[in-house]
């Protein structure tokens, strides 16, 4: 009877631990980000950071896959509301776009569910959101991906992207 309890309380232990390693959420850092060939040549990174080379100017594209990371990945429906960006923009020059997208898997069909765009600040990071529904999100019958765009006309605007994350 102690050995059927004591593994019984094992078990449970083991069964636990998976639900409190849960953050249900999604993020990247923004030198993650797979560049589009266009601005492959226009950036550079400085830690987590994606941003321009200093003589760039342009569009830069970078695209970030959302894996389902809520239950273990065993939920194919996280109950996630938010889109989060870290960026920075200082100038009327340039700015920084951040969207999330599903797409449908067997028709191909592309749906921006919400986006950020920036808002010229100060030279010091900015953190942004945009909301959706929490029923939203179907791994089962989907794909997503956010798209983030760094632009700027001028050198002197500092356009960058620290992270995404969904929550």
């Amino acid at each position: 009877m102690k050995i059927t309890t004591r593994l019984l309380a094992i078990a449970l232990i083991l069964a636990a631990v998976p639900l409190f390693a849960q953050t249900h959420d999604w993020t990247s850092v923004g030198n993650n980000g797979r560049v589009a060939p266009t601005g492959a040549f226009k950036i550079t990174w400085t830690g987590p950071t994606l941003k321009f080379t200093s003589i760039s100017t342009g569009d830069v594209v970078a695209l970030y896959p959302v894996t389902n990371t809520y239950g273990s990945g065993t939920s194919k429906t996280p109950p996630w509301t938010t889109l989060w960006a870290t960026y920075r923009d200082n100038s009327a020059a340039g700015s920084v776009t951040a969207a999330l997208y599903e797409i449908e898997e067997c028709t191909g069909v592309l749906t921006q569910i919400c986006s950020i765009t920036s808002s010229d600040s100060s030279s010091t990071a900015q953190c942004s959101s945009c909301a959706f529904n929490s029923n939203t999100f179907d791994f089962a019958n989907n794909t997503y991906f956010v798209k983030v765009t760094l632009s700027r006309t001028a050198t002197s605007a500092n356009e960058e992207i620290h992270s995404v994350a969904i929550n």
